[in-house]
């Protein structure tokens, strides 16, 4: 019995077809996304799904973040104004005092401060950190109890997907990287189970359309059957001796870990939060606030019988812009006042993960499933016609020149 090299080629169509599977797989996963850039001419091309829709993927997640996993409001409810700046900003105060304390001196009373004894510099140095202090904790009270109109959680996420549409990208692939290899790897398991369907078809009717068709199917199947499997059935079912549940959802635990890692480390950092505090909507705000306390204090200082010699009565207002400028400086640097009560005033990862942990399948989903849902049609047919074209390429190698 002579054995042909076509009849090895159609013993290798499932084998071809786990292939075509897998391949199909990894090439959708990788259109997802990447480019990060449109690559083409005019319309004709093609952009990452994620990083076209960036923005869009940002916002609908930051939805469920806002909603249901870090509402300010709940976050800063107990916040203990004093004994957070007791706490976290004892270090910072005491250089800031110093800087200020010098520097007005030198510039306003540089021959009485040289002139005066280190008691009445220390007295003058005690007091003012003893003010700033209270001062301190009385603006980051307020702060606290407006956070909202000050801090735009939602306009940092947005803005950091604007800004970096890779970010996004990233942070989905991390998160479900076990769904993605899953994808992949089921795309040759599915695709061999197919292509023994194919096989069968084949011997039995032996037509030239049947590999191209099959390859569309398989192409489209496996894709198709990898989304489904990755979110569903969302809650466990039980079906026999078998315990039915997407993977996304059996693994809450530990995607709520890495979401929230890179949440907070990537987007919800110290820096996009000071920057957006100082340069959003809020940030006139949160200076307003800055100034009234400040000017209170300018004012009760005027009138103070030992600093208010030190500084001439027609130098004050000076004195009160110059503090407004520097304080406008000083504030969004990093290891700053800002900085610190951003970085300390609540963790962010803490929260998120507890929280995470405890969402109800739905919105868990929402996370995860952004960058599939509205276009994974896209993907289907992607395989589909990646397939399709593996199908016809096994046509010819088996026909050759009889097609």
């Amino acid at each position: 019995m002579n054995f042909s090299l076509q009849d090895l080629l159609v013993l290798l169509i499932p084998v071809v077809s786990a292939v075509v599977g897998w391949a199909t797989n990894v090439v959708a996963i990788k259109m997802m996304f990447y480019p990060v850039d449109f690559v083409g001419v005019w319309k004709l091309g093609w952009q990452g799904i994620v990083p076209a829709n960036a923005t869009r993927m940002a916002s609908a997640s930051t939805q469920i973040i806002t909603e249901k996993l870090l509402r300010l409001d709940e976050l800063f409810a107990n916040f203990d104004a004093e004994h957070f700046t007791g706490a976290h900003l004892e270090e910072v105060m005491d250089e800031t005092v110093e800087q200020v304390i010098e520097e007005t001196a030198a510039k306003y009373a540089p021959e009485m401060w040289a002139g005066a004894q280190e008691a009445a510099k220390g007295h003058v140095r005690q007091m003012v950190r003893a003010d700033v202090e209270r001062v301190l904790s009385e603006i980051l009270a307020e702060v606290g109890t407006q956070i909202e109109d000050i801090l735009d959680l939602e306009a940092i996420v947005v803005d950091t997907a604007e800004r970096d549409r890779a970010i996004i990208g990233e942070m989905f692939q991390t998160v479900g990287a076990k769904e993605f290899d899953f994808i992949r790897r089921s795309g040759g398991y599915f695709g061999f189970l197919f292509g023994l369907v194919q096989l069968g078809a084949w011997l039995l009717w032996p037509e030239w359309w049947l590999l191209p068709t099959f390859g569309f199917f398989v192409g489209y199947v496996t894709n198709f059957l990898a989304l489904k499997l990755i979110f569903e059935p969302a809650e466990p079912k039980r079906i026999g001796p078998w315990t039915l549940q997407g993977l996304f959802h059996k693994r809450q635990a530990v995607v709520a870990e890495e979401f929230s890692k890179m949440v907070s480390r990537d987007i919800l950092n110290p820096e996009n939060m000071v920057s957006k505090m100082i340069s959003g909507p809020g940030g006139d705000k949160l200076f307003a606030i800055v100034t009234r306390h400040v000017d209170a204090l300018v004012t009760r200082y005027a009138q103070n019988p030992l600093i208010g010699a030190m500084i001439p009565a027609d130098k004050w207002d000076e004195a009160r812009v110059e503090l407004h400028r520097r304080l406008r400086e000083e504030l969004p640097k990093p290891g700053g006042f800002l900085h610190v009560f951003a970085r300390e005033a609540v963790d962010i990862y803490s929260e998120l993960v507890e929280r995470m942990v405890d969402l109800d399948a739905k919105s868990f989903e929402g996370i995860l499933r952004p960058p599939f849902q509205q276009d994974e049609w896209k993907l289907i047919i992607a395989g589909g016609v990646l397939g399709l074209g593996a199908g016809l390429l096994q046509l010819l190698y088996l026909l050759g020149e009889s097609v």
